[in-house]
C-alpha cells in the first residue's frame, strides 16, 4: 500500500482559522494545538485505515 504524506497547514493559516472561530492564541499555542491535532489524526488513520 502506498503511503501518503499529510499536508501540514501553515501555522499562520491555522492561527487565522482559530481567530475567526473566536480563539485568540499565540503562535506557540497554535503550534502545540496543531501538533496535537496532527498526532490525533495519525492515530485515527493508523487505527482505522492501516491494513498492516
Amino acid at each position: 500500500m502506498e503511503k501518503k504524506e499529510l499536508k501540514k497547514i501553515p501555522i499562520e493559516e491555522a492561527m487565522e482559522f482559530f481567530r475567526k472561530e473566536g480563539m485568540e492564541m499565540e503562535r506557540e499555542e497554535a503550534e502545540l494545538v496543531m501538533a496535537f491535532l496532527n498526532n490525533l489524526t495519525m492515530i485515527v488513520i493508523r487505527e482505522y485505515f492501516d491494513t498492516e
